[in-house]
């Protein structure tokens, strides 16, 4: 039980220590290789804000669909508002955290918390799935074929970057390590 709570206050923690400052203005960050590039802007000046890059994003990720399908997909995927999930889930982490923090741990107080997280996650998840439900039904067959199609090519990327990623930092079990100091 004490290993299962330190792995999850480990976890509630992580986001808050990966978190990494944007660059300054004008200031270009590494790419894959290594190399400069110019920091992604979108149509205002700002970031292209979310994991998929905005509109663009979209236009990449359902690029074999007719323009009505992506609009399909595009309203699905922003009908529902993350943050309310996220809101509901955080709270119960601070919650979780609070109950470990005490002087001395109530084990029903943590059990309460960790049903309510378990709860606003599974929400925010039944909810996601609704609207995709709702927008595949309103797809064509074309655009149901070209949407399986394109998240087959995605996934089969993604696959392709973490085994890059596992192939120079290793292998997929391993701790990403720093090089030794020069003696």
């Amino acid at each position: 039980m004490k290993i299962a709570l330190t792995v999850f206050a480990l976890i509630a923690a992580l986001p808050a220590v990966a978190q990494m400052p944007p660059p300054p203005p004008g200031e270009t960050m590494p790419g894959p290789d290594g190399a400069g590039r110019a920091p992604m802007r979108g149509p205002m000046g700002g970031h292209m804000g979310g994991p998929m890059g905005g509109m663009r994003g979209m236009q990449r990720m359902f690029g074999s669909m007719s323009e009505a399908g992506r609009a399909t997909m595009t309203t699905a995927m922003r009908g529902t508002d993350p943050r309310a999930g996220h809101m509901a889930t955080k709270a119960a982490r601070d919650r979780m955290l609070a109950v470990l923090d005490g002087d001395r741990l109530d084990p029903v107080a943590l059990k309460r918390a960790m049903d309510d997280e378990r709860e606003a996650a599974t929400a925010a998840k039944v909810r996601r799935q609704a609207a995709m439900l709702g927008a595949f039904q309103q797809l064509s067959l074309a655009d149901r074929r070209a949407f399986v199609a394109d998240a087959r090519a995605m996934r089969m990327r993604m696959d392709g970057r973490m085994a890059a990623w596992n192939a120079r930092r290793g292998g997929p079990g391993e701790m990403m390590l720093p090089p030794p100091p020069p003696q």
